[in-house]
């Protein structure tokens, strides 16, 4: 019975290493690109790889009344703001919403807001990131108080 097993188990091993080895020889005689194309299809497929997002830092500057970069240009992405207070005896803030005639809270982008209020001479970051897509938006300081400034983006 044993020996009915191993003559069994290397008849089996024979044949596949014969099978293996004339798909290779098949494989080179036709350039086996065929063969490679199928053994690339079978093989699983690999999890995509999320992309970093690139955050881009905007540096706001607040003077008595108004903020000292105007209106801005940007392309569609993700931003991160900072706001200085530069010779403003309270503190000041940051508020981002789409541009519209009449701008709410609930309009606000809450991830532009400062992690705190800011002092004078002092620079806070936003909370967190913006996205902004192509379209117009405006910030101001409703504690300065200041213009409201347009962000244009392309």
């Amino acid at each position: 019975m044993k020996t009915n097993l191993l003559l069994f188990g290397t008849v089996a091993l024979s044949i596949f290493f014969t099978a293996c080895s004339n798909n290779a020889e098949e494989a080179q005689a036709t350039g086996g690109e065929s063969e490679v194309r199928e053994l690339v299809a079978q093989q699983p497929e690999e999890e995509p790889m999320e992309e970093a997002k690139e955050v881009q830092i905007i540096h706001l500057n607040q003077i008595p009344g108004e903020f000292t970069n105007g209106d801005i240009t940007l392309e569609a992405g993700t931003y991160s703001f900072d706001v200085t207070n530069t010779g403003i005896d309270h503190e000041v803030g940051l508020v981002l919403a789409p541009k519209k005639e009449d701008i709410t809270p609930e309009d606000h982008l809450q991830g532009a807001y400062v992690s705190e209020t800011v002092k004078e001479g002092d620079t806070q970051a936003c909370k967190g990131e913006v996205t902004l897509e192509k379209g117009e938006y405006v910030y101001f300081c409703p504690l300065n108080p200041t213009p409201q400034y347009t962000i244009t983006v392309e």
